[in-house]
Order: structure tokens, then sequence, then C-alpha cells
């Protein structure tokens, strides 16, 4: 029996993901945005007030921390959680949160998971020394953020350059290095050199604790850090 044009067609169809389709990457991180989005509405109508911020923040970064490990495993890649790390960028210094993945194409080159998170207003990432923290010298050395390099580096994702960020690294198995990431309370304040942004007070904190297994539990208090 002869095959006819159009089996023949079908035959040689060459058999690949759909360019298209969503990768399995890209459904985890938009589930986990959703996620947080969620959560975050319902903190907002369930417990209005003082405080309702850096819970809300707290639930975004849980959630993208988890996110970065999924993104990990599943690509088989090392996955990061990054930070813009300027201080002087008074729209995303500190606040702005991004998963990328190694790109195969070069070392040091990362791919974007899905789009970038910003923390709520007035809720900032601590940095991973005292020297870094933004308008208080005093910072206790205790209440930063140890999961994060301990130095931020220039990126260049999705083959831009994009700037200076603290990390939290992913392997391919989801493991990470251990540690704490800090949320604290911060302003925008008005000096001699114009606006500039100060932290609140190191005894009012949120964060999360990293497993070296990637895992993550809630930190809801400052005293929860220390060693």
């Amino acid at each position: 029996m002869k095959r006819s044009p159009g089996n023949q067609t079908a035959a040689r169809r060459p058999v690949g993901p759909d360019p298209a389709a969503f990768t399995l990457v890209e459904v985890l991180v938009v589930v986990g945005l959703i996620m947080v989005s969620a959560g975050t509405l319902g903190l907002v109508l369930q417990r209005p007030g003082e405080g309702v911020a850096l819970q809300a923040g707290q639930a975004t970064l849980a959630t993208l921390c988890t996110a970065a490990r999924g993104c990990a495993a599943v690509a088989g890649a090392e996955a990061r959680l990054v930070v813009a790390a300027d201080p002087a960028d008074l729209a995303g210094g500190l606040r702005y949160l991004q998963i990328v993945r190694a790109d195969p194409a070069g070392a040091d080159r990362w791919l974007a998971e899905g789009s970038g998170f910003v923390l709520p207003p007035g809720v900032y990432v601590v940095p991973p020394n005292a020297a870094a923290v933004p308008g208080d010298p005093g910072w206790p050395e205790s209440r930063c953020s140890t999961a994060l390099s301990p130095t931020a580096d220039a990126l260049t994702i999705n083959g831009v350059a994009a700037g200076s960020f603290y990390s939290v690294s992913f392997t391919s198995r989801g493991t990470t290095r251990g540690g704490s990431l800090v949320l604290a309370s911060g302003r925008v304040t008005e000096g001699a050199g114009g606006p500039r942004l100060a932290f609140s007070n190191p005894d009012r904190l949120r964060g999360v604790r990293l497993r070296t297994s990637g895992t993550v539990t809630l930190l809801d208090e400052a005293g929860a850090l220390e060693p």
C-alpha cells in the first residue's frame, strides 16, 4: 500500500518541543508568583496595619527561594535568586529580586526565569555584611543575610549587562550553602547629597532560613537569627 503524500510529510516532521509552549521551569515560576500574589493579598485583607509589609515580603522571599531551587533541579543547571545590590537605586536597590539560571551558551551568563519581583514598599533585603547596610553604621553583623554571596557581582542576564547583584546559588540538585535571608524596614530620607536609603530597626526583622538541602523555614523575629 502506498503512503499518501500527507502521511509522508508527517513521517518526516521532526520531533521536538514546541518553541511556543511553556517549559516546566516557566510554569513553576509562574505558579510560585501567583501564590505570592495571592498570599500577599490575603495578608493585607486579614491583618491590615503595621507589620503587614514585612510579612508579605517574607512570603514573597520564601516562595522565590523555593521556585529558584525547583528551577535548578528541573533545568539540571545552577540557578540563582539574585538581589539588586545598589542602595543608591531607590526604585529597586535591595528590593528587586530575579530568578536566573546558567546560560549554556557561555560562562558567567544567565537566563531570566519569569519576571523580576519587587518587595513591598519600605521592605528591603539586608546585605551580607554590616558595612553595606545603608544608613546604620551600628547594624549588628549577626543580623545580616548570611545566605547571600559575600560581595555583589556584575551579571549578564539574557545577553545584557544587568547591574550588580547579591545572589543565593542552588546547584543542579537543588542544594545550597545554607544561611539566612533577612528582611528589614527602611526609609528614604533627604540628605545634603540628595535622597538616600536608611534602614530602620535591627530588632524588627523577618526572613527565611535556607538549609543546605535547599528547603526553607520562616524566621519571624530578630532573635531567631542569633547563633
